[in-house]
């Protein structure tokens, strides 16, 4: 029960510690993943590979019967381990339903392949214990059985070859780390647990092979686990190289007589080191990665404490400048208004027109003005609310008789379709809600060229947080309507939908960003609703009903 060197023992507890360890690892970062349950199943077939065919080769004098039951086992897991490697590529590259037939193939000869290998001698036939090492007799069916093996690793690089040049930067980095560790593993394989035992009859390598599975579930680990903790991950994989390269080395020089085996392993090692090499390379290739992400990430917030000091100059600027143009303005207005009502004498009827044109361009830039002025306080958190008791129904109907006016001159109707019982007041800034109900219709109105504005108010079920009930204003008109691109960025600052260049509607995209951080204020809720172009468009105040 002691006849196997220390060292092929200390690596099977090595692989094993290593294994569950790294299956632990990839099960606790995504439980339900299946890529991540594949790679679970993946370990536990490799412990029952690597185990039995250790156990195998440890009692293989004392108890032969035993010792090919546990080969069997052994054997019996190695066409499933490769049909789950296989499933894994496909699952990464997330392409299960295009290889769906080839997919069936897979399966279904790798379940045959390990039945086979269990319930017959086709494959394994029996074992005999030769100068200290274990000898597998064949079967009939090796050769057909290598065949099938041969096709789960053809299957396996023909995904993922399709597959690789599709896939993103990050998602390539990934493949190749796949890539070298299925390299290794197949490489492994086919030199030590086929060439060597069945060509040339060398069986005493046979364990390397097995014990490849190791480096396979070590890359896959680069491909699923999010790449955290390099420096960690540096430190381990180095640790496994150079001490699995000290046990290759001890083996080559202490523990093989024959000099042609001894060159063999030398070259052996110097593959192992190559690919350990390139493994270690690409972890620190990846720190540095992770350095020039977190650099660039800094940069970036940086730039944006800048942008966000630009804005807050920007919003000071609107509000100095704006407050500077006012004053000006208000006086220009009242000297306008004074020539119009005769207070410097007689105005022909000729100047009477352009001092109106010059009056109504003077107010569009006082509103222009206003808006800016209260952006900028928005902006900077000075606008002040006052609450207190208000009639939403006497709110629309002052501002209906205002803007009665400007609808008869554009031929248009202005609705108000008052609620049959008399609503509650609400708690409210008045002025805001003024403000804010102003700017939806006069909008409304600018943009109807035919037809009218209709405006209705009750009280409902609230869809608010804030409260059981809620008043709910619809203010709908019949004009040029609005796309679902354009609903969406109605309530932006400086936006304007396309009627406005269409019709050339006077405006700075403010009126209804004003409304909503107004309606903001209050808990409520604005939104806009269109059939869609030519077919108007219907506005929603939805303010909470507070007693």
């Amino acid at each position: 029960m002691t006849g196997l060197p220390l060292y092929n023992k200390i690596l099977v507890l090595l692989i094993d510690f290593v294994g569950v360890w790294l299956a632990a690892i990839v099960y606790r970062q995504q439980p339900r993943r299946k890529l991540n349950k594949i790679f679970v199943w993946m370990v536990i077939l490799m412990f029952f590979w690597v185990n039995f065919a250790y156990f195998a080769r440890l009692i293989g004098r004392e108890q032969p019967s035993l010792s090919l039951l546990s080969l069997r086992i052994a054997w019996v897991v190695t066409p499933l381990l490769f049909v789950f490697l296989y499933a894994f590529v496909v699952c990464l590259v997330n392409k299960e339903k295009k290889y769906e037939v080839l997919n069936r193939i897979v399966y279904l000869l790798g379940g045959i392949s390990s039945l086979l290998v269990g319930f017959t001698d086709l494959i394994v036939k029996g074992a005999r214990f030769t100068d200290g090492n274990l000898t597998i007799i064949y079967g009939k069916g090796m050769l057909p059985f290598l065949g099938a093996v041969s096709f789960f690793i053809g299957a396996t690089l023909y995904v993922f070859f399709r597959e690789y040049l599709g896939l993103s930067p990050k998602e390539k980095i990934r493949m190749e780390y796949l890539l070298v560790g299925i390299f290794i593993f197949y490489l492994a394989n086919i030199l030590f647990n086929i060439f060597l035992p069945i060509v040339l009859g060398v069986v005493y390598l046979y364990w390397i092979g097995d014990y490849s599975a190791i480096f396979l579930l070590g890359f896959i680990v680069y491909a699923i686990v999010k790449r955290e903790l390099f420096g960690v991950k540096v430190v381990l994989t180095t640790f496994l190289v150079v001490l699995i390269a000290i046990l290759l080395f001890l083996d080559a020089v202490f523990f093989t007589q024959k000099l042609s085996f001894q060159i063999l392993k030398g070259i052996s090692l110097v593959i192992f080191l190559f690919f350990g090499h390139l493994l270690i390379k690409s972890i620190l290739k990846e720190i540095e990665r992770r350095k020039e992400i977190e650099k660039i990430s800094a940069e970036l917030h940086r730039a944006y404490r800048e942008l966000k000091k630009l804005d807050t100059a920007k919003t000071e600027f609107l509000s100095i400048a704006s407050h500077q143009l006012r004053t000006p303005l208000t006086i220009i207005k009242g000297y306008i208004s004074m020539i119009l009502e005769g207070s410097y004498g007689k105005v022909s009827e000729r100047a009477k027109k352009p001092m109106k044109n010059i009056f109504e361009s003077n107010e569009r830039l006082i509103r222009l003005v206003n808006d800016l002025l209260t952006v900028s306080k928005m902006e900077t958190g000075k606008i002040e609310v006052e609450f207190e008791k208000a009639s939403i129904e006497e709110i629309i109907s002052s501002l209906i008789a205002e803007l009665q006016i400007k609808a008869k001159e554009k031929g248009l109707s202005l609705k108000f379709v008052k609620p049959k019982s008399p609503l509650p007041e609400v708690l409210v800034d008045k002025a805001k809600i003024r403000q804010a109900i102003f700017n939806i219709i006069d909008n409304a109105i600018r943009y109807t060229n035919n037809g009218g504005v209709t405006v209705k108010v009750k009280s409902q079920k609230s869809n608010l947080k804030t409260d059981k009930e809620s008043l709910l204003i619809e203010i709908s008109d019949t004009g040029e309507g609005m796309t679902k691109e354009e609903v969406s960025k109605l309530f932006v600052s400086f936006s304007r939908g396309s009627a406005g260049t269409k019709f050339w509607v006077e405006g700075a995209g403010l009126g209804l960003y004003i409304a909503k951080k107004f309606i903001d204020f209050h808990n409520g809720k604005i939104w806009a609703e269109s059939p869609g172009k030519g077919k108007g468009s219907t506005f929603y105040i939805e303010l909470p009903l507070k007693s």
